[in-house]
């Protein structure tokens, strides 16, 4: 209503008093992508041996540098633009598209623009929406070979009604992709069709029957893919300039349709094979990142969809992707229940559902396993939507790569994402049987998700009373693959406990092998623990021997402190290298400020602790000040015993309650208080005069969502902050 009132203002504001403003030179969209007749013939006769700077010097005019004024219709909302750095919740910038107004006389071609804005905020540009018309004045300054104007100033000119123009000014043009870009040379070469580039850039433009020819999911928060309106001589290739369809939009502030959006599931490219509808604003890239076509050191139109709302049937909203056929959908692929034991071949399922205008030919599996790499194809039987295919027994030890795959009356194929599974003659009896990944690298245990029976015997390594961690190894000869955590509230195992486990739940916590809610008997206590495996800082960087190490006791000798890490972590290396590992201050015995007492180029006899991986980086946890062989930490007599710390949670994760320990150098006010990311306090836990010494709180946050949160300890001037994760 506000929004609506003070647009009704400034339209009478323009009518009855602003007649010199409307006196003002206005320049034409089209005049300013216009490309004069002899630098279109050098790029049409360049082909497949243009440059990037030829590119870029032809396809300007003179208008380019200039200040302008335009007078324009959005023809989508600034609140969906995506393509930026967020920094304290704020965008850098705002991408969206317009229509020059003359086009509802003139025609389209040549009139669309992208509208830039780095000054969003002032130039009140995410107050307006798709169907409102702006005078904008400011820079036309491309960037690369992307035309775009940067404004200086808008102004609310009223909506298309409101000047009495159609709505059919906000209606895409229907293109091929042919008319789009063009192929050049041999093979799979394309490059914009540059006959048309002047009356197409930034255009909104509708594709219509287009078949999806390849989609790259490397990145899951900017998942690519491709179209073609003729068999894949060209293309279309698709750019996420918009948020909706880009999976990290999380950061974005609620100003930007976060609350709609993030209701919305993540967004996947349809399979290939699918024929869709595609629309969006085609906008010229000197890049093609992730087409998988060739385009030698030039550009192509790329197609910037910028709405799914309506995709699900919600009113009032655009489908920018409308899907009209698929190929078969392969779901619910499913392998062996438990550990196939070597004797009996094994049965995988899925289900294939076709297009309803189509029908499925064949279903059939595909197989190789660790021990022969040919890929063997097994065909399916069919019981309706379900099919079912048998795997031979494998022997003892064996991995096993399998995926589904189906074909339609039309041709069109699809194949699963690949699963696996590992033979294991007589169970699991080791923690390398639990362990060992696939290729012997970075991933998940084999047996991730499972619940199981098992067998294994194994000393308690680590001190769970002092680190709040329980870590588990079975090789008195430290071999790789033979450690693991152990997760279990309020444990009374202690160090040196012998144990046989029976049954555990086996999952992964943040890429972290763990075993949970186990069955175990102790066999002993006071055991001497195995011996922490010592190796050089070099040997860790290799990311496969880093994963194999993880969940063992290592210890490196002869060591220097290197660059300062933030949140609580610091850096370390054999001396005489800079191969750097991270430490990290995760255990309960190692203040959350340790990292400041080591400034780097500290020499250290030793450091010594649990390996493990958190956030993206293998890290090395010592579980006390006793497993950091450094001068000056230990408390001369006389001096105060507590120092200001604040310990990370126990357990965290945590549901719904966690224990939060804090120490404190002198009696005084002291504030322990939980925050969510977006900085609003959920739980005050202290407030109040605390004596010096070491205190535990026990948080429930029973009435709090899933999450991340921090918890912040502050003691006169000093403040301290740690995360925890609530998973319920």
């Amino acid at each position: 209503m506000i929004r609506n009132a003070i647009k009704r203002f400034s339209l009478l504001l323009i009518v009855f008093i602003a007649t010199p403003a409307l006196a003002q030179d206005i320049t034409s969209v089209r005049d300013i992508n216009a490309i004069p007749e002899s630098q279109l013939m050098t790029l049409q006769a360049g082909g497949e041996n243009l440059t990037s700077e030829e590119i870029e010097a032809n396809i300007f005019n003179e208008i380019a540098g200039t200040t302008v004024t335009i007078e324009v219709v959005l023809m989508a909302d600034p609140r969906n633009s995506g393509l930026a750095n967020v920094t304290d919740g704020r965008p850098s910038r705002v991408h969206v598209f317009g229509r020059d107004i003359q086009a509802a006389t003139e025609g389209n071609e040549g009139m669309g623009i992208h509208i830039v804005d780095g000054a969003f905020d002032t130039n009140n540009l995410l107050s307006f929406g798709i169907g409102e018309v702006l005078r904008i004045t400011g820079d036309i300054s491309p960037f690369g070979t992307t035309m775009q104007i940067s404004p200086s100033s808008i102004e609310f000119l009223g909506s298309l009604a409101d000047l009495s123009l159609p709505e059919t000014l906000l209606d895409p043009v229907v293109v091929t992709t042919d008319q789009i870009n063009a192929a050049v040379g041999t093979g799979d070469g394309v490059q914009a069709n540059f006959a048309n580039l002047a009356d197409l850039r930034n255009q909104f433009v509708r594709i219509e029957g287009a078949t999806l020819q390849a989609r790259l999911l490397t990145n899951p928060d900017r998942p690519d893919f491709y179209v073609s309106s003729d068999g894949g001589t060209t293309i279309a290739n698709f750019y996420d300039t918009g948020l909706q369809f880009r999976n990290d939009r999380g950061d974005y502030p609620e100003t930007f349709n976060n609350e709609d959006v993030t209701d919305l599931d993540d967004f996947v490219p349809p399979p290939p094979g699918s024929v869709l509808n595609l629309q969006g604003f085609l906008i010229f890239q000197d890049f093609a990142d992730g087409i998988g076509r060739s385009v030698p050191d030039h550009g192509i139109l790329s197609i910037v969809p910028f709405e799914r709302r309506g995709c699900d049937g919600t009113e009032g909203f655009r489908c920018d992707i409308e899907v009209t056929e698929t190929p078969p959908i392969i779901s619910a692929l499913t392998g062996p229940a438990g550990i196939p034991a070597g004797d009996a071949d094994v049965t995988i399922s899925f289900v294939t559902t076709p297009d309803p205008s189509r029908t499925i030919d064949s279903s059939s599996c595909i197989y190789f396993t660790s021990e022969d790499a040919t890929e063997m194809t097994v065909d399916g039987t069919a019981m309706g939507d379900m099919v079912e295919c048998t795997i031979p027994a494998q022997t003892d030890g064996v991995f096993t790569t399998y995926w589904a795959t189906s074909t339609d009356n039309t041709g069109a194929t699809s194949t699963s994402d690949p699963a696996f599974y590992r033979t294991l003659a007589d169970g699991i009896n080791s923690i390398e049987d639990i362990q060992l990944t696939i290729d012997e690298g970075p991933g998940d245990s084999p047996f991730t998700g499972l619940t199981t029976t098992m067998n294994i015997v194994a000393t308690v390594q680590s001190d769970p009373s002092v680190s709040g961690l329980i870590v588990l190894q079975d090789d008195s000869e430290l071999a790789g693959w033979t450690g693991i955590f152990l997760s279990e509230s309020g444990t009374s195992l202690q160090q040196g406990d012998l144990i046989n486990i029976t049954q555990a739940d086996i999952f992964e916590s943040f890429g972290v092998t763990t075993l949970g809610s186990a069955t175990y008997d102790v066999m002993s206590s006071g055991n001497p623990t195995l011996d922490r495996k010592v190796v050089p800082t070099t040997v860790l960087l290799d990311e496969s021997i880093a994963e194999a190490h993880e969940g063992m006791m290592l210890r490196f000798e002869e060591v220097v402190s290197g660059p300062e890490r933030s949140f609580g972590e610091w850096t370390f290396a054999t001396s005489g290298t800079e191969d750097y590992l991270i430490g990290d201050d995760a255990s309960q015995g190692i203040a959350s400020d340790f990292n400041t007492s080591i400034p780097e180029g500290t020499e250290l006899a030793f450091i010594q602790g649990v390996w493990w991986f958190s956030f993206g980086d293998y890290k090395l946890v010592p579980e006390s000040l006793t497993d950091v062989g450094i001068g000056g930490v230990n408390t001369e007599d006389g001096e105060q015993p507590f120092s200001f710390a604040l310990e990370q949670n126990y357990p965290n994760p945590f549901n719904p309650t966690t224990s939060i320990s804090y120490a404190v150098p002198v009696a005084g006010q002291v504030t322990l208080e939980v925050f969510d990311l977006l900085g609003r306090s959920v739980s005050v836990l202290v407030d109040g005069v605390v004596n010096a010494g070491e205190h535990t709180f026990q948080f429930d946050a029973a009435n709090l969502p899933s999450g991340m949160y921090l918890y912040r300890l502050t003691a006169g001037e000093q403040t301290t902050t740690r995360k925890m994760l609530l998973m319920k």
